[in-house]
């Protein structure tokens, strides 16, 4: 057994001896030290990757534990990987604890962990988180029946079920999982790709695919049925899905940017299949190191003989790097590519603060300050700005989203400067938030007063 085996196995024994203290009420799993524990996990598990695939002993350093990141990131099937260290990174912050809806951030965890526990046994064979059931879940007792009996017909061939025919494009509204005998489920909630469609015209169903959210999709579905309380309850279940952009997201995006492309064409298309093949979103592709970015988009260009739509992609890609003015705007765009949204930050002439974009001036607050700004007549979700937008350097803003939202949500005029313990040097932070508000923004000015 070689040393990383034996270091997944040690962190092992301490993550499932901290499950079986923990219950509900207590929800441990969320404290700084299993987070660091769970991320050397993690971590020990991608350099066990990274070894297996270059056939090299490695040695446990930080260069080491960064080229493997990134090598995991570039894979699709290891997204889960990837996906849940970033989590841990961002969970380790005290304003993600603060404001995460804690289930909705442990059914997570439990999703991940499932994952790496089958991941270990199928590549090698390591036995771990043995007492995964005993992990401090709040689930609805009376949902339990009804989901076994959805899993069976998951788990049936989708020849026994009648196909429903759906020609629309989709958009994911939410994705929640559940789980039956340690098997991953999903139940997805869907509307049709219009921009006029109501948030209310929502249709549900039920896969064992793990269905990219971020894009316009398509989807096949059959229609089964399960009896609950002596009734006949149809179900529709998602047997197949493949991402789908809407032609009119790409040019609309690509407008901002005044670039050219062909958005029906053959390079278009071999890019939705990769992102269906991989379960990557563009971000995280844009993000993808010199070398594994290069490689995928050889890979595309080679099978559609274009490369239009990688103009768009290097030009995002360049900006981020860079850190040009606009490119928080553009990544957050890019995370979703949802025409409405879109549609309403373009404007028919350049932005001069913003890199010469064709974007309205009044995305500016969100350029300079995202996490706690709206893009014009958009809210953001606060995952999808983590997904988007680096939080570093962003303690200000995090400072006033805690301020607003003991405001708005608990009704508080003034929060105690006792409430913000978990924030270093108040003061300062109070001071660059004020100094980096849009000059027309003065009525978001932090005050102190007395304590």
């Amino acid at each position: 057994m070689n040393d990383l085996n034996s270091y997944i196995i040690d962190i092992d024994k301490v993550i499932c001896k901290n499950i079986k203290k923990f219950d509900t009420s207590e929800r441990g799993l969320l404290s700084q030290n299993i987070l660091a524990q769970l991320r050397n996990f993690v971590e020990y598990i991608a350099l066990k990757v990274l070894e297996d695939a270059s056939k090299t002993e490695i040695i446990i350093k930080y260069d080491n534990i960064v080229k493997a990141i990134e090598y995991i990131k570039a894979r699709g099937d290891l997204k889960f990987l990837s996906r849940f260290h970033q989590l841990l990174q961002i969970s380790a912050s005290h304003y993600t604890l603060n404001e995460e809806n804690s289930e909705r951030l442990m059914l997570k965890y439990y999703e991940y962990l499932l994952k790496i526990k089958a991941f270990l046994k199928n590549t090698y064979n390591i036995e771990t988180l043995n007492n995964i059931n005993d992990f401090p879940l709040q689930t609805d007792s009376n949902l339990k029946e009804y989901y076994e009996k959805i899993s069976i017909i998951i788990n049936q061939s989708a020849q026994s079920r009648t196909h429903i025919t759906y020609k629309d494009r989709f958009y994911i509204q939410k994705i929640k999982p559940f789980f039956v005998n340690n098997e991953i489920y999903y139940e997805v909630t869907f509307r049709r790709a219009y921009d006029t469609a109501s948030k209310f015209d929502r249709i549900i169903a039920f896969t064992k695919k793990d269905i990219l959210k971020n894009y316009a999709v398509k989807l096949s579905i059959s229609k089964g049925s399960i009896k609950i309380l002596d009734k006949i309850m149809p179900v529709q279940i998602i047997d197949d899905w493949e991402v789908s952009i809407r032609p009119c997201e790409i040019d609309n995006f690509a407008k901002i940017l005044r670039v050219n492309v062909n958005s029906t064409g053959k390079d278009s298309y071999e890019l939705m299949k990769y992102l269906t093949e991989s379960g990557l979103n563009l971000i995280e592709i844009i993000d993808l190191n010199d070398v594994y970015y290069s490689r995928i988009k050889r890979r595309i260009i080679d099978k559609a003989g274009s490369s239009h739509i990688f103009q768009i992609l290097d030009e995002c890609r360049e900006m981020s790097k860079k850190k040009l003015s606009g490119y928080n705007i553009l990544r957050y765009l890019l995370l979703k590519l949802n025409n409405k949204i879109i549609k309403k930050q373009y404007r028919n002439s350049q932005c001069h603060v913003l890199c010469n974009l064709y974007l309205k001036y009044e995305c500016i607050p969100f350029e300079q300050m995202p996490y706690n700004s709206a893009l014009v007549n958009h809210n953001p979700k606060l995952n999808d700005l983590f997904a988007s937008i680096s939080t570093i350097d962003r303690q200000h803003e995090f400072l006033a989203r805690f301020i607003k939202n003991n405001t708005e949500h608990k009704g508080q005029l003034y929060t105690s400067i006792k409430e913000l313990d978990s924030f270093k040097n108040v003061d300062e932070l109070v001071e660059h938030w004020n100094s980096n508000l849009y000059w027309k923004h003065g009525n978001r000015k932090i005050e102190i007063y007395k304590n």
